[in-house]
């Protein structure tokens, strides 16, 4: 019987955590799933977008919010794949250690973490709609992305990090 708790929800959830040693990246898959009674579009751009809080990482797969400074050359909708109600759909992440990350929406180009033991966890962002409308007059190009998205985050899992080579400089 399925919980009626998660039911209207977007749920997602990490299926696979490996650490790979030689080079040091973890690989995650996750499962998101719709339990709307409506299709989502699930946003599958390829840019990464990692915040770290301690011992916590996040890797959020959603459109974020760009840098203070970033000049995109104009909007660009978000990638995306539909969800249909009741449906669900695999995808994965693989971060090579240390990370290097696009500099429109992360502060730090290269994120390099000491090795440990890490709670890590995956945000997603998804639409109603296929994609959102094209911005306004006037408006910044992230505002229509933003005002459509909603963003769902999964449970955390343990990774370890181990120890790895910073790249050169």
């Amino acid at each position: 019987m399925a919980d009626a708790s998660l039911a209207g929800k977007v749920i997602v959830s990490i299926v696979s955590a490996l650490v790979r040693t030689s080079p040091v990246a973890w690989h995650l898959e996750y499962e998101v799933r719709n339990t709307e009674q409506t299709p989502i579009w699930l946003v599958v751009d390829e840019s990464l977008v990692l915040r770290r809080d301690g011992q916590r990482i996040e890797l959020s797969c959603a459109r974020g919010k760009m840098t203070p400074g970033a000049q995109p050359f104009g909007y660009f909708d978000p990638k995306v794949v539909e969800v249909p109600p009741g449906g669900s759909v695999r995808r994965s992440v693989e971060i090579a250690w240390p990370a290097r990350l696009s500099g429109l929406w992360n502060a730090e180009r290269e994120v390099a973490p000491p090795p440990g033991e890490y709670e890590v966890s995956v945000r997603i962002g998804h639409g109603t709609t296929p994609k959102p409308q094209p911005p306004g007059l006037g408006e910044s190009v992230e505002a229509p992305v933003l005002r459509w998205q909603k963003e769902a985050v999964s449970q955390p899992v343990r990774l370890k990090l181990p120890a790895y080579k910073a790249a050169p400089e």
